[in-house]
């Protein structure tokens, strides 16, 4: 981290990070959730920008660069691996910014002075993980759900993944095992609200004031206009922007997607018995 410029200063005041740790965020924290490419960056940045939030962007995924090499999903039965997710992760729930821009994309947030009437916002890409985080951190926990063939092709885009049938089949399957087990670690676990993409872009006002509700966080005309200047949006080109036209997000890998890879995406993921995406209507490009 030491070669990391950090746009919040008094990490590196040594009097004020005393002051700090003594200047605690309020509880709990609130986690959001998703496979890469779900809608979670969106998401956690509406969330974030709440006038009592302290957001973080993938402070734990984005901070070590080994945690790429194994695929960013991944179950943490490692324990050299634990430990370097814990270190991370235990730094962001404390909500202490020793992070880079990147992760801290409101650096006007974390003013001592404001510190203790603010909740931490955490956005992370790890599904495998949800157990963890309940057991390590109690976090109100907001899972985001995208139809798989969207995060397929997405995925695709990016370069993560092939072009071929065998790879989307492939990557059904990644989809349907991480789901399934985020699905059964929630299962018994009241603070989480399971929220599905395409709904949130048909109604992203309403759904994000019921989101701020349950996190805890103040919905005001601040939070109503940062939300609505982002789904109206849309900037062709930028996979990384949040700025997006909601609407046109939900049925846009329809026209793109090849469908013998849907297909091939669709059978491995159906194997999982899950509740989201079951119908034919849902799959047809």
């Amino acid at each position: 981290m030491n070669d990391i410029v950090m746009p919040v200063l008094w990490v590196n005041d040594r009097r004020r990070r005393w002051l700090a740790r003594w200047l605690k965020p309020r509880r709990p924290a609130v986690l959001v959730v998703s496979l890469p490419r779900s809608g979670s960056s969106w998401a956690g940045e509406a969330l974030g920008c709440a006038i009592d939030a302290l957001y973080l962007r993938e402070p734990v995924t984005q901070s070590d660069r080994t945690f790429y090499d194994l695929g960013t999903v991944f179950p943490l039965d490692r324990p050299e691996v634990a430990a370097r997710y814990r270190a991370l992760a235990d730094r962001a729930f404390a909500g202490w910014p020793e992070f880079g821009a990147n992760i801290v994309r409101f650096p006007d947030q974390w003013t001592l002075k404001q510190r203790r009437s603010r909740r931490v916002v955490i956005k992370e890409v790890n599904p495998l993980a949800c157990g963890w985080y309940i057991q390590q951190y109690q976090p109100r926990i907001v899972y985001l759900i995208r139809h798989p063939a969207a995060v397929a092709l997405s995925w695709q885009q990016n370069g993560w993944l092939g072009g071929d049938a065998a790879s989307w089949a492939a990557n059904g399957e990644l989809q349907g095992r991480a789901l399934q087990t985020a699905r059964a670690a929630l299962a018994n676990y009241a603070a989480h609200r399971l929220v599905i993409y395409e709904e949130l872009c048909v109604e992203p006002l309403e759904r994000f004031r019921a989101l701020f509700q349950f996190a805890g966080l103040t919905w005001d005309t601040q939070a109503e206009r940062f939300i609505a200047e982002r789904v109206q949006q849309d900037e062709p080109g930028n996979t990384w922007n949040t700025s997006r036209n909601s609407w046109n997000m939900i049925h846009k890998w329809r026209k793109r997607a090849v469908p013998a890879n849907v297909e091939a995406l669709r059978a491995t993921y159906r194997q999982f018995d899950l509740p989201w995406y079951r119908e034919d209507e849902d799959w047809v490009v």
